[in-house]
């Protein structure tokens, strides 16, 4: 008896194992990458999520801008907008794009680059990221991008304040965990 108890102890934890490495292959969406409300501390979903799913919905949204994605497989993109408070209300406009394997994710984050982005590494998140203050005639805002596995993500906050990219950077940082960990 104790013979056919260990053989099938270890089939059943191999079984388990197994299992708990399939749920986390799973494929991620898009949607589940964005962050619910106050998942940020002090900042709330100010908006109806936008959400395309095919060449059409996504010229829709963002018109010309978005054959960039168009040309290198865009698959799935969810739009989200954020308030919060430095020194007064401040949005954060939010971007994630699904474009269907990394070889991608990395081609649009390069051809959507100036040259004149900051990189941020180090603590960054993503495989690569960066961030840029643009300075306009009434209004000066940052924004930065990074790529992870088979996303990339855009975003801009209108504050041109340190504490306003550090919002921005906590954005990218906690959505490439949830890239990196879907639990």
């Amino acid at each position: 008896m104790k013979k056919l108890l260990i053989p099938l102890l270890i089939f059943l934890l191999s079984f388990a194992c197994s299992k708990k490495e399939d749920e986390q292959s799973e494929p991620k969406d898009v949607v589940d990458l964005i962050p619910l409300d106050n998942e940020i501390s002090g900042w709330s979903k100010t908006s109806a999520m936008q959400i395309a799913e095919n060449d059409a919905q996504l010229w829709d949204l963002i018109n010309g801008e978005g054959q960039v994605y168009i040309d290198n497989g865009f698959v799935k993109c969810a739009f989200q907008t954020y308030t919060g408070d430095i020194s007064g209300p401040v949005d954060l406009k939010l971007r994630i794009f699904d474009m269907g394997d990394t070889t991608n994710a990395e081609t649009v984050y390069d051809e959507v680059g100036t040259g004149s982005e900051i990189p941020w590494t180090g603590d960054n998140a993503g495989r690569e990221a960066r961030y840029k203050l643009h300075q306009g005639i009434i209004v000066d805002y940052y924004t930065l991008d990074f790529w992870d596995d088979k996303f990339y993500t855009w975003m801009e906050i209108g504050d041109e304040s340190q504490a306003a990219l550090d919002v921005a950077k906590l954005f990218a940082l906690n959505i490439s965990a949830a890239i990196g960990n879907p639990d």
